[in-house]
Formats: structure tokens, sequence, C-alpha cells
């Protein structure tokens, strides 16, 4: 039986919940709410655990604390602390 993954981001006004891994987070969200805080991605981890059909093997994910450009911004952060000497990262 084939694992069922479930993305959690932030889209528009609220939370969204996409199929798959990789989704596209520009097109509607499969469930959707605005009743959750954007500073709340651990709440909306659990929300969408109870809007997801149930599965032997469901994953729900939430990367970069829901924010669809998360993973631009953490490259970018660390581009940017590789590119100062190394005592100055110390202290970042």
């Amino acid at each position: 039986m084939d694992e069922q993954v479930w993305t959690v981001a932030w889209w528009g006004s609220g939370w969204g919940v996409w199929r798959g891994e990789e989704p596209d987070l520009t097109a509607p969200p499969v469930y959707a709410t605005g009743n959750l805080t954007h500073a709340a991605p651990e709440a909306a981890s659990s929300w969408a655990l109870g809007v997801v059909p149930s599965h032997p093997r469901l994953s729900v994910q939430c990367r970069f604390r829901g924010d669809p450009d998360g993973e631009a911004k953490f490259i970018a952060r660390m581009r940017e602390r590789q590119s100062r000497p190394w005592w100055r990262r110390l202290f970042a």
C-alpha cells in the first residue's frame, strides 16, 4: 500500500492542504480554513490530519512553517551566512 502524502501551507488568507509532496501551491487547495492564524503551523497540521481522508500510511507535512516561499528564503539565508567569515557565523 502506498503512502498518502498531504502538504500544508499558507494560502491566501488561511491555511490550505494539497495532495502530494511537491504540490502546485498556486492552485486552490483541496481543503482550506481561514480560522487559524499564520503563526500557528502546528495547529494547521493538526487540523489537516482531521480533514484529510484516513489512510493506514498517512503523512502530513508543513515544510518551512507553511511558507510557500520558505525554501527560497532558507537557501538565500544559508548562502548569505556561508559568505561571511567563519568567526562572523558563530554569532549569527
